[in-house]
């Protein structure tokens, strides 16, 4: 829980009544309880994000120094800074988005690994293996768009238990690049991109519950398709590992 500031470069993040004990931070600190914040109290979460921008020098023509620090370590994380990347996102903050987004490009090893078809953020780990936490608050920051987050919470589609839904995909070999129902013609419209490399051509197939397979139209690339069958009740297309648009009238 927030509470009020206790002096003018510290917040309580924290405040144990019993033990009358406020954990204190500073205003970059207000960063993890901004993002909580968001999709409830829009406006407190501003604020926080407010302070922690100017505290850090994020609207300043200085250079990004990251505030957040490996207690185990003590080395310098990128913590702060991905989260002021999603919460600038969100807010639609776009003059501090674009200076964090570009320390970012710089220094976080932005990386296309082309044996896997994989976008990743190395961040100077050199791990084996990416790190989840970090590229999954990229990920937010990337793929997310102003007032992304409080809709998600807020409006949430609800219609996607109804609607025709695609799985069973065989990933990673194949993936999709969109799965977009047209409520008004009925239509599912599915696209696969060009999937592993190496296993482009390749056989596969996917899945479509919430239709009635025998009163669907298939169609791939433009052309009707009669490469689908009934399992379980619903329908399994065929197709080969490639980039192709299906579409799926019901």
């Amino acid at each position: 829980m927030f509470n009020a500031a206790v002096s003018s470069d510290t917040l309580t993040a924290y405040y144990d009544p019993l033990l009358d004990y406020h954990y204190r931070r500073g205003a970059g600190g207000g960063l993890l309880l901004a993002f909580g914040l968001l999709s409830q109290q829009r406006e407190e979460a501003r604020l926080l994000f407010r302070a922690a921008a100017e505290s850090l020098g994020w609207r300043e023509l200085d250079p990004i120094r990251e505030a957040s620090k490996d207690w185990t370590s003590l080395q310098a994380t990128p913590t702060s800074t991905l989260r002021g990347l999603a919460i600038a996102r969100e807010l639609g903050d776009e003059a501090v988005y674009a200076k964090l987004k570009a320390h970012a490009e710089a220094h976080y090893e932005p990386t296309w690994d082309p044996a896997t078809a994989e976008f990743t953020w190395g961040f100077g780990l050199r791990e084996p293996h990416p790190r989840g936490q970090y590229n999954a608050m990229m990920m937010i920051a990337e793929a997310g768009s102003e007032g992304a987050w409080w809709r998600l919470i807020n409006e949430p589609n609800l219609r996607k238990f109804i609607d025709p839904t695609v799985h069973s995909v065989d990933f990673p070999t194949v993936c999709l690049s969109q799965a977009w129902y047209d409520v008004d013609r009925r239509c599912l419209v599915v696209s696969t991109d060009a999937g592993t490399p190496g296993a482009a051509g390749q056989r596969t197939a996917f899945r479509v519950s919430n239709v009635d397979p025998q009163h669907c139209r298939v169609t791939i690339d433009g052309r009707p398709a009669g490469d689908w069958r009934t399992v379980n009740g619903e329908l399994e297309i065929a197709t080969t590992v490639g980039q192709h648009t299906v579409l799926i009238w019901h």
